[in-house]
């Protein structure tokens, strides 16, 4: 017990004596100030007081540490694989390399990355009608736009069908690739096998940025209605779920067409992105994809 004492005097003691209108880097373990300079202790709270972030429903004991230490917020997990869109796995002398398979596909507009979407079957993908600059009501013209499967595999797109024109919500689109895809690390996901209620625990997957993950849960529509309160092109309906997102503007990193995972399926597909309030309890839409199975199987035998 020596010891924590001896560190937080050292640490209170140390930035007391400076004055708190500066800023002083920090310094982490295993980097040394240059001398005179003056530097703050860091990491040392963390191991004497108790990590006050507060887990989500799945408890993972090998899950890295939050991004935010708010009390409210929840567990933002980054991939687990250096670049999700590589194509190339890294490998050892001693070992074979460990294929990492997913089914998150980009979509371009030109050279620019304006969404994401799911592969559902070899030539299928699944994304919001949102994404595309003539809205949800117009066709769009599927010369303009391709899918990114990894960063040497770019697939051009024969058709993109309006949900509507399926039988699904008008929030949902699916874009038909000219030829399937092709690539040792992409396959199909399993559609929603249930329909999802709250409190179901999902996965948020956020490919803003950098592609991270969030253990939530679903929750009730009126938390999304906040959300999205001054957005007056926003409609919520029976088709749509409402799943948690962090009460951290800096954490709210998903954009349309990401997934909702539920057991390894896909039961959502984000329409609108994130409209997070910081410290508020923030929710983001979910086209409902269980709500579609009929149509969406019906499709997948069609393109296959």
């Amino acid at each position: 017990m020596a010891l924590p004492l001896v560190l937080l005097a050292l640490f209170f003691q140390r930035n007391s004596a400076f004055d708190s209108s500066e800023w002083y880097p920090q310094i982490n373990v295993g980097n040394v100030p240059p001398n005179g300079k003056p530097y703050q202790i860091v990491r040392v709270i963390e191991y004497i007081v108790p990590y006050p972030y507060k887990k989500s429903m799945e408890q993972h004991a090998r899950a890295p540490r939050a991004t935010t230490t708010s009390p409210d917020s929840l567990e933002v997990i980054p991939a687990r694989i250096e670049n999700w869109l590589a194509t190339e796995q890294a490998t050892t002398s001693t070992a074979k390399p460990k294929a990492t398979k997913h089914f998150l596909l980009k979509v371009l507009h030109g050279n620019t990355i304006i969404c994401s979407g799911a592969l559902i079957s070899g030539r299928l993908v699944l994304t919001s009608a949102h994404c595309f600059d003539e809205g949800p009501k117009h066709k769009p013209l599927a010369q303009n736009y391709k899918m990114q499967a990894s960063r040497s595999r770019i697939y051009g797109v024969a058709n993109i069908i309006p949900g509507p024109d399926a039988g699904m919500t008008e929030d949902m689109a699916l874009a038909v690739l000219k030829v399937s895809v092709q690539d040792a690390y992409v396959q199909p996901v399993a559609l929603c096998d249930t329909q999802l209620r709250r409190p179901d625990n999902v996965t948020m997957y956020m490919s803003q940025r950098h592609l991270r993950f969030l253990r939530t849960e679903v929750i009730t529509n009126g938390a999304c209605k906040r959300s999205y309160a001054q957005d007056e092109s926003v409609f919520i309906t029976a088709t749509m779920l409402c799943a948690r997102n962090s009460n951290k503007v800096a954490d709210c990193q998903t954009t349309k067409g990401d997934l909702l995972l539920h057991k390894d399926t896909l039961c959502g597909i984000n329409i609108y992105g994130s409209h997070c309030l910081e410290g508020s309890i923030n929710g983001d839409l979910y086209a409902d994809v269980f709500k579609a199975r009929k149509q969406l199987k019906k499709l997948i035998r069609t393109y296959g």
